[in-house]
């Protein structure tokens, strides 16, 4: 076999070395000079960013790494991203640390498009689905100009943000494809994450909603209760993060294990699969519950139909449980409020069908607020309904292309299990899984909306249409 051939390097380690090291120490000084008035202010706040200037300068040999090879900082991202929620209970932290992940994101991808731009590789195909996906961000664009020209640009800005942000990584990873080991090291972070952010949900449930006060977690904001049942959130913002990413998890990581069964990583994952599932039963979140019912679904009727052999099991265990647990698990008061919000605001999709602006509901409108004030925007609306959202914000014409979008990742992952085997055609099946449980839960939820559901969706499709290519290409 004829080894692929080496990467080329734009520049050189040490050129590297001192470029990354500077641009740190310009970011802390930036930022301190931004919040500071006088030069007495200036020097305090220096010496309080200090320790992070300090911190950044030491994670230069990071950044170098990933100058070096771009997938490196994508495979970084998929290992962090699920522990991004611990910052929240850091004391006092600068602003600039909670965009860490977003700021990695762009880094990853200015060095794959220069690594791309000076290997003279061979041309890279488009996946299938992205005349939808153009289609779908141009209406968003679209709608966005006509709010920053009518109402808000930081509006505008914050809905794009919210909405499209990580077809950046997507991008990244289809410039610097990740090669099999790559996706092989992938896998495993998401399955090491998954089992360890699923203890961690299950231990918040014996330490009690007082103790993780006292770790600096909020009522309403993080923890929250129902019937009487507190909701695991483990080391993320909310319960409804947590439970979307053990469902991504548990999908995408079931295949691969069952196509690899000799290998320790899949006993490993198999053998833990139940406290995953009781992890995630312990978040209350029924939309993603609805996801892993109908993603396990079509895991079993299109390869594995072993796994219809636990649903009478599963059955039986829901009817063992206590009353008060089952009553909450059934209670409709959400999807009544729901069903509330929806035919309250029907009038107002008819009124605009082309929709009422971008970022003017859920997460982003929520942004906005927290960013600008926004004086007189009005009460919040938070639609728990993907399509419903399409609607409303960018209209007939974004909401069609969001359907076509969807379908046509579909087909496309379709396409690609076709060409795929073992391990990488597990890895399909189980993002086929996903986007179809995405779009069951999107009836019941903002699913693309909810961190980090974008993240992994958009990144995770590029990797599996990637997995096609020859490593030496």
């Amino acid at each position: 076999m004829v080894p692929a051939p080496r990467e080329p390097r734009i520049v050189g380690r040490g050129q590297l070395i001192a470029v990354a090291s500077l641009v740190a120490v310009a970011i802390a000084l930036v930022t301190s000079l931004a919040e500071s008035g006088t030069a007495t202010e200036t020097f305090n706040a220096g010496l309080d960013l200090l320790p992070w200037a300090l911190f950044a300068v030491l994670c230069s040999p990071v950044l170098v790494f990933i100058a070096l090879r771009p997938q490196r900082g994508i495979l970084l991202l998929v290992a962090l991203v699920p522990f991004n929620g611990l910052l929240l209970l850091l004391p006092e932290r600068p602003p600039f640390v909670d965009g860490w992940k977003e700021a990695l994101a762009v880094y990853s991808l200015l060095w794959a498009g220069l690594n791309f731009v000076g290997s003279k590789r061979v041309k890279r195909d488009r996946p299938k689905f992205v005349g939808p996906l153009v289609l779908y961000v141009g209406v968003g664009i679209a709608s966005a100009v006509v709010v920053a020209t009518n109402a808000s640009p930081i509006q505008a800005a914050v809905g794009l943000k919210v909405g499209y942000f990580w077809l950046a990584l997507a991008l990244a990873a289809w410039l610097a494809p990740l090669t099999v080991k790559d996706r092989d090291r992938l896998v495993s972070l998401l399955m090491g994450a998954g089992l360890v952010t699923a203890l961690w949900g299950i231990a918040q449930q014996f330490m009690g909603h007082e103790s993780l006060v006292k770790l600096g977690y909020q009522y309403d904001e993080n923890i929250r209760f129902t019937g009487g049942f507190m909701r695991s959130i483990s080391s993320f913002p909310s319960p409804f993060n947590f439970a979307f990413f053990l469902t991504l998890v548990i999908l995408v990581g079931l295949p691969i294990a069952l196509e690899d069964q000799r290998r320790r990583r899949s006993q490993i994952f198999l053998w833990t699969l139940p406290i995953q599932c009781a992890a995630l039963a312990l978040t209350f979140v029924r939309g993603a519950w609805l996801a892993l019912a109908v993603g396990l679904f079509v895991l079993a009727i299109r390869r594995y139909g072993a796994l219809f052999l636990p649903v009478p099991v599963a059955l039986i265990g829901l009817a063992a449980m206590p009353g008060s647990f089952s009553a909450t698990v059934l209670q409709s008061d959400s999807l009544d409020d729901r069903t509330v919000g929806w035919g309250q605001n029907l009038t107002r999709l008819l009124e605009a069908p082309f929709g009422r602006g971008i970022g003017t509901t859920g997460a982003a409108a929520e942004k906005y607020v927290e960013l600008n004030g926004a004086a007189g925007f009005g009460a919040l609306y938070q639609p728990d309904n993907q399509y419903f959202k399409a609607l409303y914000e960018i209209g007939v014409p974004g909401f069609f292309f969001y359907l076509m979008l969807l379908i046509a990742i579909v087909v496309a992952l379709f396409g690609i299990e076709k060409r795929l085997a073992g391990v990488d055609l597990g890895f399909a099946l189980g993002l086929s899984a996903t986007v179809y449980g995405a779009m069951a839960a999107s009836l019941v939820a903002t699913w693309l909306e909810i961190f980090p559901n974008e993240f992994y969706l958009w990144s995770l499709v590029v990797v599996a249409h990637t997995a096609v290519y020859p490593e030496s290409s």
